[in-house]
């Protein structure tokens, strides 16, 4: 079984006051989620999960009118949430993570990162190159797209890779605890040697920041 799954459940701090939940301010005339569940639907999985809270209404609502599935939680950060889309899956399981306030290329980034996930590893990342890589998991890779290790938002990069989409056998996401850094999991996970890196485009936005949302509205 394929699944895709969605964190949505943060407080989006950085922000500041919107007039709804992030994952759906319009961005491009289209809902910010909408960017992702469409690349997303060209992997075609069986199903899409959207973790988010209760409160978050709109998130909710516009997730079912595409077709998602809800998991309503209380999740402390990304790692919890992803625990809470695992819910009833088997280890040999694959799942598709992305973010919702992401815009990148190509479309079909997830076809290439299942690709090399199933290809012969357990975890493969989609990689972007980027510029702001301090505040970024930054990639080390081989020659050959081993990934070596994953460094969290580190004050010296040692590359200009970071990775924004995944793509893992469901094995591979347990053990994830709530306060765990998504990207020192990942790390972990590389240092077993069978996590590869695929390169996408240096195409990549991340939405949190208000320059951040600015920028990809005016683009």
């Amino acid at each position: 079984m394929l699944v895709a799954l969605i964190p949505a459940a943060g407080h989006a701090t950085r922000l500041g006051e919107q007039p709804s939940s992030k994952e759906v301010l319009t961005v491009r005339g289209r809902p910010m989620i909408d960017f992702l569940l469409e690349r997303l639907s060209v992997a075609q999985p069986d199903e899409t999960r959207v973790i988010t809270r209760p409160a978050k209404q709109d998130v909710t609502r516009y997730a079912r009118e595409r077709g998602a599935r809800v998991i309503h939680g209380e999740p402390a950060d990304v790692a919890e949430s992803l625990t809470l889309g695992l819910e009833s899956l088997g280890d040999d399981d694959e799942v598709m993570i992305g973010f919702p306030d992401s815009i990148w290329q190509p479309p079909d980034g997830f076809v290439r990162v299942l690709g090399a996930l199933r290809d012969d590893a357990e975890l493969a990342l989609g990689l972007f190159a980027n510029a702001e890589l301090e505040r970024s998991d930054v990639v080390v890779c081989s020659a050959d797209g081993l990934v070596r290790s994953v460094a969290v938002k580190p004050e010296r990069p040692p590359s200009d890779l970071i990775w924004g989409i995944a793509a893992a056998r469901v094995s591979v996401m347990r053990g994830l605890r709530a306060g765990d850094e998504l990207g020192e999991h990942f790390s972990t996970v590389a240092a077993g040697g069978r996590t590869r890196g695929v390169f996408l485009s240096g195409e990549w936005l991340d939405m949190g920041t208000p320059e951040a949302l600015a920028a990809a509205r005016a683009g």
